[in-house]
């Protein structure tokens, strides 16, 4: 039997959420497929890293596209018109428009629906495109969670399709086991020189944007700093001095960000060093003393594994996945409210008692995830 990958986004250097779930969930696939089983890893240019140490029976098939867009589309569609594997899986959201019967897709989210404004017009068509295309021609859908797969229920039944919820299958994502509790203090000293962060700091990681809640943030850093509501009973001494990093790139919405960084009294608090590599993301992770994560919608929220893996105290989002993958290891608060999520900053950081539970809850909740599970879920499901 031929299964096919689609590892055009797990081949990206710099990657964020959707890329990392494709780059390993591939690295555990390696080490899971049975003997009888070949692998064809389909990109669009050469593999590059890790990912390019293929195993017995593995391949790589670059299929060279000069154009920037509509490489699925088009010239993955051909490769399936003329060399079809038995089964095909698409880690990342989009399935050619020619495929095999057997297409397995992982749908990571939904969020254009609620959320129009967070992306630009094409992002925005061709996400729901893609997922509505999924579910009316797929042989079967993987979600990473209940959350997604309810979303997608309600969806196709607004289409009229009542069929879509025996296609789909919950997989929880896993998370790199690189973040963890770090005892090695002059390592973290060494990566907070390395981007002149100084300690405390709050953190929050995604793309600096409108999905990711980042100007709410700002708003509610400022909030915490110049203590402007007596309720949320925030010490002066203890947050005068705090900064507040904001790590990931510009998204879509970031010119409100910016221009939010740049009215901000406390605008030099405010450290943006964009792209940090994920080998050095657990240090900032452990040195922080709280990770803000209140984003307007998530599929998974990976990060928010991460950050409990590390031992970092959280403030999350209702109202979206994070609470069914953050359980009651964290403290959630109402994304749209700024004052809200200033409360909820400053009860984690004021409360020890809360602060110790929520970190030793949260280092046994991330102990139900990992990738090795995920990637023998991912394998049962495109084999059965």
């Amino acid at each position: 039997m031929i299964l096919g990958i689609d590892a055009s986004r797990a081949n990206n250097i710099q990657k964020t959420g959707v890329e990392w779930y494709a780059f390993h969930v591939i690295q555990k696939l390696k080490q899971q497929t049975p003997r009888d089983m070949r692998v064809v890893l389909y990109t669009d240019k050469p593999l590059q890293g890790e990912i390019a140490d293929l195993p017995e029976g593995w391949t790589q098939k670059v299929l060279t596209w000069p154009p920037r867009r509509l490489w699925t589309q088009i010239r993955l569609s051909w490769e399936m018109l003329v060399h079809a594997p038995d089964i095909l899986f698409v880690p990342a959201h989009v399935m050619p428009l020619t495929h095999p019967k057997k297409t397995v897709v992982m749908i990571h989210d939904i969020a254009a629906i609620k959320f129009p404004r967070s992306y630009n017009w094409f992002e925005r068509w061709y996400s729901l495109w893609s997922a509505r295309f999924a579910l009316k021609h797929t042989w079967k859908m993987i979600v990473p969670s209940e959350f997604v797969k309810k979303e997608l229920c309600t969806a196709a039944l607004q289409h009229g399709s009542t069929t879509a919820q025996e296609k789909i299958n919950v997989v929880y994502h896993g998370y790199d086991e690189r973040y963890k509790k770090i005892d090695d203090g002059i390592e973290i000293e060494k990566i907070l020189k390395k981007y002149s962060i100084e300690k405390p700091f709050i953190m929050s990681v995604g793309r600096l944007e409108e999905k990711k809640n980042t100007v709410r943030i700002i708003e509610a850093f400022n909030k915490l700093k110049i203590v402007l509501d007596p309720d949320l009973r925030v010490s002066k001494l203890e947050t005068r001095n705090s900064k507040l990093l904001l790590v990931g790139k510009p998204g879509y919405g970031f010119e409100a960000v910016e221009r939010t960084i740049n009215e901000s009294p406390f605008k030099n608090d405010i450290i943006t060093p964009g792209f940090v590599p994920e080998e050095d993301l657990p240090y900032l992770m452990n040195a922080a003393e709280a990770f803000v994560f209140p984003s307007l919608y998530e599929g998974f929220g990976l990060p928010i594994l991460e950050a409990l893996s590390c031992g970092t105290p959280i403030v999350a989002s209702k109202g979206s996945s994070l609470e069914e993958i953050g359980g009651d290891a964290c403290v959630y608060v109402d994304q749209m409210d700024s004052e809200d999520i200033a409360r909820g900053i400053s009860e984690i950081m004021q409360n020890d008692e809360l602060k110790m539970m929520n970190i030793k809850k949260g280092l046994e909740r991330v102990k139900e995830f990992s990738w090795e599970k995920c990637a023998r879920e991912t394998l049962h499901h495109l084999n059965t």
